[in-house]
């Protein structure tokens, strides 16, 4: 049954139904490519960063990631040695690192979700042009949300799960 013969569902329950469904992908997707969870994520950051014509240094993606300086390490070290990341020093000072996609890592990724993007795309051309010109403005938007809700949670408390999570407090 396609979405939209199914009964209405309003938009949080949508946007986490798809949002599941898409981290189950990726699950799959990295575990086929042999990467890990975060190793998805800091090649999307430093292709994203390159897009935007930001630089990514190391210290940048830990906070995007919101790792430590010593996973950072270990994860920009070993996508280096596979090939994914290059280190270069920066050209304006010799003591900044950038990090840089290597060609190998842009096919990876999309290799790696070519299929995703195939089933989305034929999605959204049965509809307008309109139509999905306000999905990509609420997809923005809601990105946006996403990141100031995240921010948020520095700031308050959850109520404890029950679990122990030995985890620093990183700025």
């Amino acid at each position: 049954m396609r979405a939209r013969d199914r009964p209405p569902r309003g938009p949080l329950h949508v946007l986490q139904a798809f949002t599941v469904e898409a981290e189950r992908y990726m699950e799959v997707s990295r575990r086929l490519a042999g990467l890990g969870h975060n190793d998805v994520h800091a090649l999307s950051a430093v292709v994203e960063a390159a897009k935007e014509g930001e630089v990514m240094t190391p210290g940048t993606l830990r906070r995007r990631l919101v790792l430590s300086p010593a996973a950072t390490t270990a994860l920009v070290d070993r996508l280096v040695a596979h090939g994914l990341l290059r280190r270069e020093k920066a050209a304006t000072d010799g003591r900044t690192v950038e990090l840089h996609a290597t060609e190998a890592a842009r096919e990876l990724g999309r290799s790696m979700f070519m299929a995703l993007s195939e089933e989305i795309m034929e999605c959204v051309a049965d509809h307008s042009p309109a139509e999905q010109q306000l999905l990509v403005s609420m997809m923005a938007e809601l990105t946006e949300a996403a990141r100031r809700a995240r921010e948020r949670l520095g700031d308050e408390s959850l109520p404890a799960a029950g679990l122990t999570v030995d985890a620093p407090a990183w700025p």
